[in-house]
């Protein structure tokens, strides 16, 4: 069956440019509208009139689609801040929102499903990226308007929102290196996610360049796995002098690993994440962080949704928010400090 996305490739347009295309919309060219037209009669392509009712029902209400609704993704303080920015901004331009809950990927998808089918809604946003995701083709091929928050992926036009992960991992690890650190281990999450790649990313070119000991190791969010692998460091007398965790959530299980371990931070090693929060301000000690404005990134998704619902022409389909670090006590040299007293 011919799909939009293929309408879009034959005319060299980005999929919601045929939806647009097909509303008629004033905001479309004469000469896009004639180009995509065309590509429609040669591929003898059959508009989805469901997916289309999705649209032109309006029912003021946008799709929320989470990674997962395990709990410790649920209460991560940057998604919190991200649902806030993305509650703020539809609320103010009269729209409801309504998020996934399932845990397992294979229900995600048959959630997604459900809030097509019924109809009920105009949009999603998309709350992270995902090389060769099934839920963002299903989107695509139902000609449904969405935006993701994360990484522009291959070819595909949608409108995104993100940080620059890999520059903001570069000047993390840049910082620790020039603290005199020579041995830095990255504790990164499972599951494949182009956020977490991108920091990795970042990671690997500064160790490189500065030609120190460095390793990352993967985990699934469980206590008793990190647990087991900083035991046998310690055992191997194999512990790094910093530690970067790719979010916070991994930063906090590790954290509580090295109490138990009877590790100081920062008298025996120095550590720092990523998605700075009030978990990081008031963790013992305060944690080194990265800054990753994610109300901001919750808003600019909200407002780019609703500007592409209602077919405003689309300046920025990649869309970078800014990030800082925000320096704490776990990087802190102490005996720098009490020689300087």
């Amino acid at each position: 069956m011919v799909t939009i996305k293929d309408v879009a490739k034959a005319a060299n347009v980005a999929p919601s440019t045929v939806s647009r295309v097909m509303s008629d919309n004033p905001h479309i060219s004469k000469k896009t509208k004639i180009k995509v037209k065309a590509a429609m009669e040669q591929l003898e392509y059959q508009p989805n009139n469901a997916a289309r009712t999705l649209v032109t029902k309006q029912s003021n209400t946008i799709g929320i689609i989470q990674k997962s609704g395990h709990n410790e993704i649920k209460q991560n303080p940057f998604m919190i801040d991200v649902l806030i920015g993305i509650y703020n901004k539809c609320k103010a331009c009269n729209y409801a929102t309504i998020s996934t809950t399932s845990e397992a990927y294979e229900d995600l998808q048959n959630e997604v499903d459900r809030m097509i089918n019924y109809h009920s809604l105009d949009g999603f946003i998309l709350l992270y990226s995902k090389q060769n995701d099934e839920i963002e083709n299903i989107l695509i091929e139902q000609e449904i308007p969405y935006v993701v928050i994360g990484k522009a992926l291959g070819n595909n036009k949608a409108i995104h929102i993100d940080n620059d992960n890999v520059k903001a991992s570069r000047e993390l690890t840049q910082s620790l290196i020039e603290s005199r650190h020579s041995n830095i281990l990255f504790v990164a999450e499972k599951g494949d996610y182009e956020v977490v790649n991108d920091r990795i990313e970042g990671f690997k070119d500064i160790v490189q360049q500065n030609d120190i000991i460095s390793n990352i190791i993967h985990f699934e969010m469980q206590r008793d796995d990190i647990l087991a692998y900083f035991k046998k460091l310690c055992s191997d007398n194999q512990l790094p002098t910093a530690i970067i965790t790719s979010d916070t959530m991994l930063n906090h299980m590790v954290l509580s690993v090295l109490y138990e371990l009877k590790i100081k931070i920062p008298d025996d090693l120095h550590t720092a994440t990523f998605n700075d929060s009030y978990l990081n301000e008031f963790a013992s000690p305060p944690q080194t962080a990265v800054n990753i404005n994610p109300k901001l990134l919750g808003e600019v998704a909200g407002a780019s949704v609703i500007d592409l619902i209602q077919g405003q022409p689309i300046k920025q389909y990649n869309r970078f928010i800014k990030t800082n670090i925000v320096h704490r006590i776990s990087t802190k040299n102490r005996m720098k400090e009490i020689c300087d007293e």
